[in-house]
């Protein structure tokens, strides 16, 4: 598929803002709110220059997964999703849209839960409900993947 240069543009600069959160959710456990302010503004820059599409989606997209996955966390007294997680998919519903921005949210969590499987079958480390898992990698991954298939 042939992607607009605009697309390849978000999408990079998606992923070298994810590397850094990853680094800095596996070693601090936490996600800069920079790395996502960044992220948002440049995102919606391209997006009003672009005019490939609706800007509002993006803003809908971006707004919709901040509240949603913030009620999530609300609900379950931040056992089932961090802060730091729930301003990444924000930022990635800003920056892909919602097709974009489904895409990496499924394949994030397909990931780590066929990591949290592989753990529990081949570690002797024990995993709970109580055990934190730092999620930025995963949601690198995730659009990573989304990205080369966009491309392939």
């Amino acid at each position: 598929m042939n992607l607009p240069v605009t697309e390849h543009l978000i999408y990079i600069s998606l992923i070298l803002i994810l590397i850094c959160a990853t680094i800095t959710d596996l070693r601090e456990r936490l996600i800069y709110d920079r790395f996502v302010l960044v992220g948002v503004a440049f995102s919606l820059g391209i997006h009003l220059y672009d005019h490939q599409h609706s800007w509002m989606e993006y803003i809908l997209t971006g707004l919709g997964a901040f509240l949603a996955l913030a009620v999530i966390a609300i609900m379950t007294k931040g056992g089932a999703i961090g802060g730091g997680d729930i301003k990444l998919f924000a930022m990635i519903g800003f920056a892909a849209g919602l097709e974009g921005f489904l895409s990496i949210f499924i394949l994030s969590h397909v990931l780590a839960a066929i990591w949290i499987v592989g753990k529990k079958l081949f570690s002797s480390q024990s995993l709970t409900r109580k055990s934190e898992l730092p999620f930025a990698p995963f949601i690198l991954t995730g659009t990573v993947g989304t990205y080369l298939y966009m491309i392939i």
